[in-house]
């Protein structure tokens, strides 16, 4: 029995590192040494450097927010006109 829970645990580490290290890969917020070490942190810590690097991967996908300036033009300030009239 409990053979059967750290197989399944060991699979699911696995498994969650083998996805990491792909959206890691994938990501274009990193330059290629980040990247590189990021993978090796994920594979030589493993639950700890997983969980790590999936924060930041969602925290800087869930950030890039763009806004406008009611122009229709992206300025990535916010709006700098409260209301239907700009001083």
């Amino acid at each position: 029995m409990i053979e059967n829970v750290i197989v399944f645990f060991i699979f699911l580490l696995i498994s969650g590192n083998i996805y990491t290290s792909y959206r890691m890969l994938k990501s274009d917020d990193y330059e290629k040494i980040q990247k590189i070490f990021q993978i090796l942190m994920i594979w030589f810590i493993p639950f700890i450097g997983m969980l790590i690097v999936l924060f930041f991967l969602n925290d800087e996908s869930s950030s890039s927010v763009n806004y406008s300036d009611n122009s229709g033009a992206e300025t990535g300030y916010g709006d700098s006109c409260l209301g239907s009239s700009c001083d």
